[in-house]
């Protein structure tokens, strides 16, 4: 008989027993020590693992729901929680276990004492996910400004250092892109600007798109502004050419705008007072009524001058007044005429007139007409004495019958905005005196 195999089972139910009341002493002692606490982490990231699954075949994902776990609890003994720090707490997602409806289970654990954790709990246990095909465009960048220039200036160009810039993402917010744009401060300037700003994308509404999914090659762009001097000018209009036969200028020339805004350097706007439209442009010849014209006003301006509004075409609206021209016949007598720089030593009489219209006048019949046109609403108040007429004696040429007998014009002097129609021939015959011719 081994007497050692029996002592071994001796009071082997008391043995047990002691060694559970141990056990239990133990836990009790433990957990009076050391209890469980537990530790709350706030914003836990969750991290996609083989997203590559996803992009080499062509599509990007969105987290649509995940992205953080708002409250992750882990249970652990105080000396465990206590060691612990928020950063050791770690979020995966393995794409490789994502579902049909794209969602991928969260799997929690910390970078120390992970076994000896009781639990690691999340306030969310998946992530999930939208899919579409990636799609790559390029837009045109526009450039625009806000603010105001200081008094006296406005912009006359901006521009980006590039002028395009790439955009990829999902198909569904890539497609949504209409515009790309860049925006400068311009407020109080009075001379260049070069500065980076954002690009923005936007919408066909002008809402701008979240480029939080989106990748794009540059998110800002150097910008440069020229600010230059701006002068108002007045418009003037230079005309050439005469109306048609029985028509005239009326005296109203209008242009619309009949001012205009203009910007150059300070040492060439000094020199402009005015822009005038050239006559080769505005030609009344053989108008039966009011001239208008549409002009260019940018094909005047001198060098280094531009419009400084942009709003502004260039178009400016030119009008000729032209009526039909009125016709009157005054009558006036030979002795109306007065003659001028008679030679010295002699004594000038006027034979006769001869004015196309009624025939000659003489002494036997001294009356004679004076055809005038004019506008309507001047040639009304004409009347004879407002005509004046005058014959310059030294400016007669000899009649060729050397008796003494010379011819010319008679000068017709009329009011502002008339014309004479037909012409004053004269006959006047210088003589001496007899006492004169004795000597």
């Amino acid at each position: 008989m081994n007497i050692k195999g029996l002592n071994l089972f001796h009071n082997f139910s008391l043995k047990v027993l002691a060694f559970l009341i141990a056990v239990v002493a133990w836990l009790v002692v433990t957990n009076v020590n050391d209890p469980i606490y537990y530790m709350q982490v706030s914003n836990v990231p969750v991290r996609l693992l083989h997203t590559n699954l996803i992009t080499d075949q062509g599509n990007v994902y969105t987290i649509l729901e995940g992205e953080v776990i708002p409250t992750v609890t882990v249970a652990a003994h105080r000396s465990i929680i206590d060691s612990l720090q928020d950063d050791n707490i770690i979020a995966t997602a393995d794409v490789e276990d994502m579902t049909s409806v794209y969602t991928v289970e969260i799997k929690l654990h910390s970078t120390k004492f992970d076994s000896e954790i009781e639990s690691i709990t999340g306030s969310i246990e998946n992530v999930r996910l939208s899919i579409e095909k990636k799609k790559t465009s390029m837009f045109t960048l526009s450039t625009y400004t806000n603010g105001t220039p200081a008094d006296g200036y406005v912009i006359s160009s901006i521009a980006p250092d590039q002028n395009q810039v790439r955009v990829s993402g999902p198909e569904s917010i890539v497609s949504s892109v209409a515009s790309a744009s860049a925006t400068v401060d311009v407020s109080g300037a009075t001379g260049s600007i070069s500065t980076y700003s954002d690009i923005r994308l936007l919408d066909k509404d002008g809402n701008q798109i979240d480029t939080s999914d989106l990748t794009m090659n540059i998110t800002s762009v150097k910008v440069s502004a020229t600010l230059l001097p701006v002068k108002t000018v007045p418009v003037y209009v230079s005309i050439t050419g005469t109306p048609a036969s029985g028509h005239l200028q009326n005296g109203t020339v209008t242009v619309d705008p009949a001012t205009v805004s203009i910007m150059g350097r300070s040492s060439v706007l000094a020199g402009i007072d005015s822009i005038t439209i050239a006559s080769n442009e505005i030609n009344i010849s053989n108008s039966d009524t009011s001239y208008e014209a549409d002009v260019d006003i940018r094909s005047h301006l001198p060098e280094g001058v531009s419009l400084a509004n942009s709003e502004f075409d260039g178009i400016v609206h030119v009008r000729v007044g032209i009526e039909e021209a009125d016709e009157q016949a005054v009558a006036k007598v030979i002795p109306d005429i007065e003659l001028l720089n008679i030679p010295d030593g002699y004594y000038a009489e006027i034979l006769s007139v001869t004015d196309g219209i009624t025939g000659t006048a003489n002494y036997d019949r001294p009356e004679f007409r004076i055809g005038i046109s004019g506008l309507a609403d001047v040639i009304s108040n004409l009347t004879s004495d407002m005509v004046a007429l005058s014959l310059d004696v030294s400016a007669m040429q000899p009649s060729g019958q050397n008796d003494g007998v010379f011819t010319g014009n008679v000068n017709v002097l009329l009011p502002d905005g008339m014309t004479m129609t037909n012409t004053l021939t004269a006959r006047v015959r210088l003589t001496q005196p007899v006492s004169d011719q004795d000597n």
